[in-house]
């Protein structure tokens, strides 16, 4: 439940309060959007939902999730509209766009005293999950600035933030955003620094270059002493998506293994290529260097080195319209050991319900001290039926062989499920 009080700009005309499209659109086979219920677009709808994007490019005022943009909706309020002056809402969840502050539960205050310019203020708590019941004792309160800079070409947002645990400091944090967004090349830069612990949490230089024939290719500095808070990190992932093939390529998971103590400092250099190998197959690939030095007593550094390979093949319409598919191949070279990882994941739309859903995955883990290697392999498939996207079942069975984790054992027992399941959204 969530209730908004407005008081109307002195000039202008009103925002855009248009609601979506009801025409979906498809999703990559394995990720989290919903499957899709309308046909395949065709390129040229394909193009101009691309301009649609890029007219719309998630401005940090208004908070726009550009990716859902369909061809023919006007922006929900875009960046041509003059924004309403004030606005105090109150409820769960505030904050699903693109704003800097991200979600929580409370109280947000918006204020614009013209179109180029966003100030905003948040009190409230901060949900650990979807299911996280309210928790006063987890109390956050930021505030944040956003304004357009050289004809909106560039946009720059700031914040402070801080979080308080039954009401000891829990942390506090400064930083902002530069963002420079266009559809031949765009930039990224990201800055947060620890007011509590006075150190740099994050550095972020990032950009991408889109060359004639679609081909894009994009580069990424990233200094960490710690892992980017989720609300900041979901913002720049949105700012990404204006361009397609300048993607997240962070290892998260690997970042905040290193990072989560605050002992470590984290550097890391990566580069991407996206390359359109016709109008229905693209090629993706990038390379990941990270370097991690770790502060001990003694004189001694701790200091490990990690690398990371992805190549991922997309294909569309490849057998029959609106099927996709994508084959994902990962490797990860560590200290441990060696990691190579293959996915293939396919999505078929059947009539205009009912989705076939397959996944193949395979892992092989190689260790660097004198030990036998170690594999899984995992299909699954699943079949829905949707007939909107509030409502619909599933079928689902899977399971998975591996040689087991004790090679003396030489365990090679499959698991396997069944499972039926429905889904309703209310």
């Amino acid at each position: 439940m969530m209730n908004t009080w407005t008081l109307p700009a002195e000039t202008g005309p009103a925002p855009d309060t248009a609601t979506p499209s009801s025409a979906s659109h498809f999703t990559d086979p394995g990720s989290s959007g919903e499957p899709s219920l309308a046909p395949a677009r065709t390129p040229a709808q394909q193009q101009a939902v691309s301009t649609r994007r890029y007219a719309c490019r998630q401005n940090l005022a208004g908070g726009v999730d550009v990716d859902h943009v369909s061809a023919d909706q006007a922006c929900a309020a875009g960046t041509e509209d003059t924004p309403q002056r004030f606005s105090l809402r109150l409820g769960r969840r505030l904050g699903t766009g693109s704003g800097i502050l991200g979600k929580f539960d409370g109280v947000r205050m918006d204020y614009h005293p013209n179109e180029n310019l966003g100030l905003h203020g948040i009190a409230g708590y901060r949900p650990l999950s979807a299911s996280d019941v309210f928790n006063p004792a987890r109390q956050v309160y930021g505030i944040s600035a956003e304004s357009a800079l050289a004809g909106r070409d560039w946009d720059l947002g700031s914040y402070l933030v801080e979080q308080q645990e039954n009401g000891h400091l829990a942390g506090r944090a400064l930083g902002g955003a530069l963002r420079y967004l266009q559809p031949g090349r765009s930039m990224l830069v990201f800055l947060d620094y620890d007011v509590a612990d006075h150190t740099l949490g994050t550095l972020l230089t990032t950009g991408a270059w889109m060359f004639p024939g679609k081909t894009t290719v994009s580069a990424t500095l990233d200094l960490q002493h710690r892992p980017i808070r989720e609300r900041q990190q979901q913002y720049l992932q949105d700012s990404m998506t204006v361009t397609e093939g300048w993607n997240w390529l962070l290892p998260t998971d690997r970042l905040a293994y290193y990072t989560g103590a605050g002992t470590n400092r984290v550097s890391i250099l990566a580069g991407s290529l996206s390359h359109a190998l016709s109008r229905r197959i693209r090629l993706s690939g990038d390379v990941v260097l990270l370097d991690a030095t770790g502060d001990t007593d003694t004189a001694a550094t701790n200091r490990s080195s990690e690398v990371f390979y992805h190549l991922k093949l997309t294909g569309q319409d490849l057998l029959i319209a609106g099927d996709r598919s994508k084959l994902d191949v990962r490797r990860t070279v560590t200290e441990d050991g060696e990691t190579r990882t293959a996915t293939l994941d396919t999505r078929f739309t059947i009539r205009r319900f009912w989705n076939l859903v397959s996944q193949l995955r395979a892992d092989y883990f190689s260790p660097s001290v004198a030990s036998d290697s170690h594999w899984v392999a995992s299909p699954n498939v699943k079949m829905e039926y949707r007939p909107n996207r509030h409502y619909g079942f599933h079928i689902e069975a899977g399971g998975s062989l591996s040689n087991g984790e004790d090679p003396a054992a030489d365990s090679r027992q499959p698991s396997y499920f069944v499972s039926l399941g429905y889904q309703a959204k209310f």
